[in-house]
């Protein structure tokens, strides 16, 4: 089975609008043997031919659109969506993006619910994740918060089968992939000096304003920039249980990490094509995808994502003609980071009432340069930790301004 994991087609956009359609790659080898109008029964009904009429669907593999996006080795160029893209052709990438990372982050802490719990065939692989040591977070007197952690080795024979389910041609490499997760709860609040943040707080940070909030609550920080901005605002995208998302946010960014004294250690440039979205109340309606309304407000929504997937060739993406001409990347090492971030409210049936919120971040990260991999390996849990420190420290200061960022 694919990554995308079904066995019918994915049909997009509106009745009047059949551009792509994502089906998995054994389905797309089987469609491909067949006659022609065998894809008929894609087009909406009485769109026949003639002046008018909706073209055939382009049927897409989600290998074809860069799949698996959740790997170091990140997705190129060729793979991004072109600067400007109608926001209907944008919505194979994001379905196939989002079946692939909701089980993934899924398989952390599952929500309760009927679905199936992920396996190697939805793009997760059957490493299991391993607890590690638990940190106590201080914020303020009164804040401590508990942040769990966890381990999750990929192995490279469990990589290359992650890429024949995509239909990808396998990589030879023997490195496998360490990922580091955490998953804390936090009280769901915007009382001053109690150690918390209230879910609008989580909101603004991670979903409306990610890149302004992240760099001013990360030391390391040095200067982030967006290389593209997308317009998907009102898109809205269905996942293979049929859960909605809304209100999404699709940027290429790129961020720049002070991570020791030069010049023994140059700065790390981060690039990423970084996704945000909110998922939408049910009952929303029955359509697969769709661009109606106003993709759902994330203020209203119980649980929000973010995605990051690194972008190989970066010196593409600029307009120098060179990358060391580049002021943003002089002196930098190119590093890879990959995460996958979940959050959302907690049922208040599982907490006595007391109104809470889960936040859970996995990630996979290559520094690169002369840093060896074991060393980064260890160092990763212990950084991810104090992220939330830095955050609810930083939103404890903010909540003292006036037109502060999360005012």
């Amino acid at each position: 089975m694919s990554i995308a994991g079904f066995p019918y087609p994915f049909e997009t956009g509106g009745p009047a609008y059949r551009s792509k359609v994502l089906v998995p790659s054994e389905e797309m080898d089987a469609r491909n043997s067949r006659e022609p109008d065998s894809h008929t029964n894609l087009i909406s009904p009485g769109s026949g031919s003639g002046s008018g009429a909706a073209a055939a669907p382009v049927m897409v593999t989600a290998a074809e659109l860069g799949a698996p996006f959740l790997r170091l080795r990140g997705i190129s160029t060729a793979h991004l969506p072109p600067q400007g893209t109608p926001q209907q052709e944008l919505i194979p990438f994001l379905t196939a993006l989002l079946r692939e990372s909701v089980p993934f982050i899924d398989s952390v802490a599952p929500k309760p619910s009927n679905r199936p719990q992920p396996t190697a065939d939805l793009g997760t692989a059957r490493s299991e994740w391993k607890p590690l040591k638990t940190k106590s977070s201080k914020v303020e007197d009164n804040g401590n918060t508990v942040v769990s952690l966890y381990e999750r080795t990929l192995s490279a024979p469990e990589l290359r089968a992650i890429e024949r389910s995509a239909g990808m041609a396998t990589s030879n490499t023997d490195d496998s992939e360490t990922w580091a997760c955490r998953r804390s709860v936090h009280r769901d609040s915007n009382v001053p000096g109690d150690g918390s943040a209230s879910w609008g707080e989580f909101v603004t940070c991670f979903k409306d304003k990610h890149v302004e909030c992240e760099e001013a609550f990360t030391p390391s920080i040095v200067g982030t920039r967006v290389l593209r901005d997308y317009d998907v605002a009102g898109l809205q995208v269905d996942d293979e249980h049929g859960d909605r998302y809304g209100s999404f946010t699709m940027k290429v960014v790129e961020a720049r990490h002070k991570i020791g004294v030069k010049p023994l250690l140059k700065d790390r440039a981060f690039t990423v094509l970084q996704v945000t979205c909110s998922l939408l109340p049910s009952g929303g309606g029955s359509a697969t995808a769709s661009t109606a309304g106003d993709g759902g407000r994330s203020e209203d929504c119980d649980e929000i994502l973010v995605i990051n997937i690194p972008v190989s060739d970066v010196e593409n993406l600029t307009t120098s003609t060179a990358a060391k001409e580049d002021p943003f990347r002089k002196d930098t090492v190119q590093g890879s980071y990959v995460s996958v971030e979940r959050i959302r409210k907690l049922p208040t049936t599982e907490n006595d009432g007391q109104a809470q919120i889960e936040w859970i971040m996995a990630t996979a990260s290559d520094a690169r340069g002369s840093l060896p991999g074991w060393v980064q390996t260890m160092a990763v849990p212990g950084q991810i930790a104090k992220d939330v420190t830095l955050f609810l420290g930083w939103v404890a200061k903010e909540r003292e301004k006036k037109g502060g960022l999360v005012a």
